[in-house]
């Protein structure tokens, strides 16, 4: 109960910023001795509640079976029922769904800004290619260590944070790709393309906020169909656009350029120091590769969860570091001029660096860079399935968090819709906060940078926390799931909880030397802020969640 009383007061910033709970040990309403429960749990129980009479073993000859999806769904239904949750979302993703999600939400495509932004400014190709590579090998850790907890606890709150900042941050980097498709395509390279005000910019990312709260409205089915159609835009448009890059460049740069070539200051960001320099290359890599959690949160919804969820999570990390390094490298291959990507005045208006290439690359082969107008769409369309994936995931969070009723208005946000059995009112929740969380973003840039790395802060974290406490539970009473770690999870974990100790710290980092106010790093000061009224909220005598709270809500009933 302590633990849950602890991880409950990270669970407080939920309104605020991100949340993160976790309870190791079996929820309070089931058996203590969680050693002993799965194996005394009476089989007409659990026939009663799910119609399951089955064996509780023998997976592999289950998945071989012609009935296996029935049979799989039923004990989907044990597992839940263990742990003290009834089944009501619709259980229909199979793993290539759930994979397509995790996917999506991970899409490189967010590299059209940061690629120059901060692969390129901060160490130039060797921070691009090797940083990518690093984040991605701890990266894999990390989801890892998750894939085991998930396998362990399948459900949708099982390791839940509230990140309405995140797709706050990647609906606005969708509606500025926006804009740079818009200048480019009406006039940019002769100077008097469209610029969008920031009030269409607000405009942009509401009606895209629309378009995904609707699309996460419908049913099931059409989730589904969108994000497998994510997935394969994502494999198929990236290797055409490698492909493309490739063929149309006049001139490839060299393997000695590309993985060596060091660029200590070419944004004028004052940074002397080559190890400073290069962790703040990984502000790319990282940025882009977070969010792999979105397995976890629709694992309710996935068929045979315990192992389809945890495969889909290492999976999306997978193809997501895998063709985010081709793309990487097609990029950089590619470049024709690095310094002309890194000027703000040029052909794309400061928008995307990745919209700047694809021009370079067409007009040094045909004289000109009208070839890149139809590419522009890629990246475009990649971020339009991102941002709608993570709304995906945002409202499955809310739905878990409001279900164990540690969220304002739980009653609510929990109901899900009569007729398609989704978290209906949670999504349409989660986009008037993003849209809310907006309104400085676009008029403040300094805001979203803040922000921004404030979130992936907060989502670090909220990963870190379960991790920890698996190392320091007593093995003898975890009940791992049929994705297990085994001798390794232990030492896994402990690279895992460094490497988010060490990228956390990266991102409260100034960028900029000497610092001024208009250019300062204010994570730290975001951080310890939303920390600080979560301690008031839960500590907050009379109505603070210490008072009411006490971890996982049961909803047999």
């Amino acid at each position: 109960m302590d633990c849950l009383a602890g991880n409950a007061l990270i669970g407080m910033i939920g309104g605020c910023f991100g949340t993160t709970k976790l309870a190791l040990a079996r929820p309070t309403h089931v058996e203590a001795d969680a050693s002993t429960e799965a194996r005394s749990t009476p089989k007409p129980s659990l026939a009663l509640v799910t119609g399951f009479t089955g064996s509780l073993h023998g997976s592999k000859h289950r998945q071989r079976s012609c009935g296996h999806r029935s049979r799989a769904g039923k004990w989907d239904e044990v597992k839940l029922w263990q742990m003290g949750y009834r089944q009501e979302l619709v259980r229909s993703f199979t793993m290539l769904n759930n994979l397509a999600i995790g996917t999506s939400v991970l899409s490189f495509f967010v590299l059209a800004d940061t690629y120059g932004k901060y692969g390129l400014a901060y160490g130039g190709p060797i921070s691009v290619i090797w940083g990518w590579i690093i984040c991605s090998v701890f990266s894999l850790v990390v989801a890892c260590c998750l894939a085991e907890l998930l396998s362990a606890f399948p459900t949708s709150g099982g390791i839940y944070y509230w990140q309405v900042a995140f797709t706050a941050g990647l609906e606005y980097s969708l509606a500025e790709a926006v804009a740079g498709v818009v200048y480019l395509q009406t006039g940019g390279p002769s100077g008097e393309g469209l610029r969008l005000s920031k009030t269409a910019l607000f405009g942009v990312m509401a009606l895209m906020l629309l378009v995904h709260a609707l699309l996460n409205s419908v049913s099931s089915a059409l989730t589904s169909y969108t994000n497998v159609v994510s997935f394969f835009w994502h494999v198929v448009a990236t290797l055409a656009l490698c492909t493309t890059m490739l063929c149309t460049a006049r001139r490839l740069n060299s393997v000695q350029y590309v993985l060596t070539t060091w660029a200590s200051d070419t944004a004028g960001h004052g940074i002397k120091s080559p190890v400073y320099t290069f962790l703040m290359g990984l502000l790319m890599s990282q940025w882009t590769i977070m969010g792999y959690d979105a397995s976890i949160h629709v694992v309710e919804e996935t068929i045979d969860g315990e192992t389809a969820g945890s495969w889909a999570l290492v999976g999306s990390v997978c193809v997501c570091s895998g063709l985010g390094l081709v793309l990487l490298l097609s990029l950089t291959f590619a470049m024709p001029s690095m310094a002309n990507i890194l000027n703000a005045q040029n052909v794309r208006g400061g928008h995307g660096a990745i919209l700047q290439l694809l021009w370079d690359v067409f007009r040094s082969r045909y004289g000109n860079g009208y070839g890149a107008l139809g590419m522009s769409y890629i990246p475009l369309v990649g971020l339009f399935f991102c941002a709608n994936a993570s709304l995906c995931a945002n409202a499955r969070m809310a739905f878990a968090f409001s279900r164990d009723g540690a969220m304002p208005g739980a009653r609510v946000w929990r109901r899900l819709s009569p007729r398609s059995r989704l978290p209906v009112k949670a999504s349409w929740l989660m986009a008037l906060l993003a849209l809310l969380l907006g309104l400085p973003i676009v008029y403040n840039h300094l805001f979203f940078a803040t922000v921004s790395a404030g979130s992936v802060v907060a989502l670090s974290l909220s990963y870190g926390i379960p991790i920890c406490l698996r190392i320091f539970h007593d093995r003898h009473s975890f009940l791992p799931g049929p994705f297990n770690l085994g001798r390794a999870g232990r030492p896994l974990a402990v690279v895992a909880c460094f490497w988010i100790l060490l990228t956390s710290v990266v991102f409260v980092l100034p960028t900029k030397y000497p610092m001024a106010p208009g250019s300062a790093n204010y994570t730290a000061g975001l951080i310890a802020a939303v920390l600080a009224l979560a301690a008031v909220l839960f500590y907050a005598p009379g109505f603070g969640g210490k008072t009411w709270f006490t971890g996982p809500a049961p909803n047999l009933d």
